[in-house]
């Protein structure tokens, strides 16, 4: 009965991660740029019994989650027609500079400035390479392309700069920072950067927010599945127990 307590408490553990996932997923459903993880499950080894080579002589050991992956297929544009809402189509990151002075990435793209003029990207981070409103400055315009503007109170525009995209080998390498920002790994590869429209990016859309790519009912199908998968694991362990308890009492009769 051990061997069945085993995978019994593989399948719990297994499952646990699953729901974790899952409600991290629904909880971020209205986060802009949110890309949702998915697991993914591998069987344990199975140890050969009595030294047989036959498929019948081995015994599973149970269930583990192999990784958790993000899915970076790109979600529903949503026009809020505020433009300080941008948006990539297609493929590529935001480069922003972090606290520590790295690089981070994100796909969320809700500007704003700061009180020295700073452009800043989700309210902390500052766009890379850095853009400068000057005094006076009352609106930001930014093309397809990536250029920005400034329009100013009678309404002449000025350049400020441009908006460069990052892409990665494996961006399912990226490791998740939190707040919508992921860090380049050795699984990911160094980014590639270029203008948007060029080298394989996406353009940019002012006037846009990129959703979550959480699709509401296919997060409660799998919460449903992995909370079945969970109390059937459950039962199996009170089964097991039952049955050591019975052969527990044989052996002391």
């Amino acid at each position: 009965m051990l061997p069945a307590l085993r995978s019994a408490a593989t399948g719990l553990l297994a499952h646990q991660v699953m729901m974790d996932v899952t409600a991290a997923n629904l909880a971020n459903v209205n986060t802009p740029g949110f890309k949702r993880s998915l697991p993914r499950f591998t069987d344990l080894l199975h140890p050969e019994r009595g030294g047989g080579l036959e498929p019948l002589d081995r015994i599973g050991r149970g269930a583990r989650v192999d990784e958790v992956r993000r899915d970076f297929r790109q979600g529903v544009m949503e026009a809020t027609e505020d433009p300080y809402h941008l948006c990539v189509e297609g493929e590529g990151f935001f480069a922003v500079r972090l606290e520590d002075g790295s690089l981070g990435f994100t796909r969320a793209g809700v500007l704003g400035v700061d009180a020295s003029g700073r452009v800043t990207l989700n309210g902390r981070f500052f766009l890379e390479p850095p853009l400068v409103v000057p005094p006076g400055g009352k609106e930001l315009v930014v093309d397809e392309r990536g250029t920005v503007r400034v329009r100013t109170a009678s309404g002449e525009e000025r350049e400020l700069g441009r908006i460069p995209l990052a892409r990665f080998p494996n961006p399912e390498g990226l490791e998740a920072r939190g707040e919508g920002i992921f860090l380049p790994t050795a699984a990911s590869g160094d980014p590639l950067n270029a203008l948007p429209g060029e080298e394989g990016m996406g353009l940019l859309r002012q006037g846009y927010l990129e959703r979550s790519n959480v699709d509401v009912a296919d997060e409660m199908v799998r919460m449903i599945t992995a909370l079945r998968a969970y109390q059937l694991n459950a039962k199996m362990v009170q089964a097991s127990d039952e049955a050591l308890d019975a052969a527990n009492r044989i052996v002391r009769a």
